[in-house]
C-alpha cells in the first residue's frame, strides 16, 4: 500500500512539472503593441531629417503632453486601441519660458490618424498585442497661427513593429 502512495506522489510531481511551459513568463524582448513611428523631414530637400524646434505632442482630450524625450530623427507615439481614430496636437516652439520678443510663438497643428485594430496572439504569458492596419492620415488642421506641417506621407500603412518609420512629416 505504501508503494502505491509513493507512485501517486511521483506521478503528481511529474505531471505538475510537465504542465509548466517555457512561455509562462513573458520575456522583455517579446513584441508588444507597437507605437507609431514618425520621422520629420525637411520639406525643402525632401530627404534630410529636420528636427522640429521645441516639439510637444499631446493627444486630444488628454491634459498632459506625451513624453517624447530627446528627438534624434523620429518619435514614437501610441495609438488608441479601443477606437479607430487617434488625434494629436503637434506644437513647435512650445517652450515659452524665458522667451524674448524675437522668439517664434508656439504653432499648433492637429493630425488625425485612422486605422483598424487587429489582435494578435503572442503567448499564454504575454497574451495579445494590437496591430494597426490600413493607416490613413487626415491633412493637418492648422490653428490660428498657420500651418507648420506642410505635408504627411504614409511609408507603411500597417503598424506591426517599430523597425522603421510609418509616417513622414514634412515641415
Amino acid at each position: 500500500m505504501r508503494i502505491h502512495k509513493y507512485i501517486v506522489v511521483i506521478i503528481i510531481i511529474l505531471y505538475s512539472s510537465y504542465s509548466c511551459e517555457r512561455d509562462d513568463i513573458c520575456a522583455e524582448d517579446t513584441p508588444t503593441t507597437p507605437f507609431l513611428v514618425i520621422k520629420f523631414i525637411d520639406v525643402d530637400t525632401g530627404t534630410e531629417v529636420k528636427i522640429p524646434s521645441e516639439l510637444k505632442v499631446k493627444a486630444i482630450d488628454v491634459d498632459t503632453p506625451y513624453p517624447i524625450g530627446t528627438i534624434t530623427d523620429s518619435i514614437k507615439i501610441p495609438l488608441r486601441n479601443n477606437v479607430s481614430v487617434t488625434d494629436y496636437e503637434f506644437t513647435i516652439n512650445s517652450d515659452t519660458n524665458n522667451n524674448t520678443a524675437d522668439d517664434p510663438a508656439p504653432n499648433v497643428d492637429i493630425v488625425s490618424f485612422q486605422y483598424t485594430t487587429e489582435e494578435q496572439y503572442v503567448s499564454s504569458a504575454c497574451g495579445f498585442k494590437i496591430n494597426y492596419k490600413g493607416l490613413t492620415v487626415s491633412p493637418p488642421v492648422a490653428g490660428s497661427d498657420g500651418r507648420w506641417i506642410k505635408s504627411i506621407t504614409i511609408q507603411r500603412e500597417n503598424v506591426t513593429d517599430e523597425a522603421t518609420a510609418h509616417i513622414f512629416i514634412f515641415h
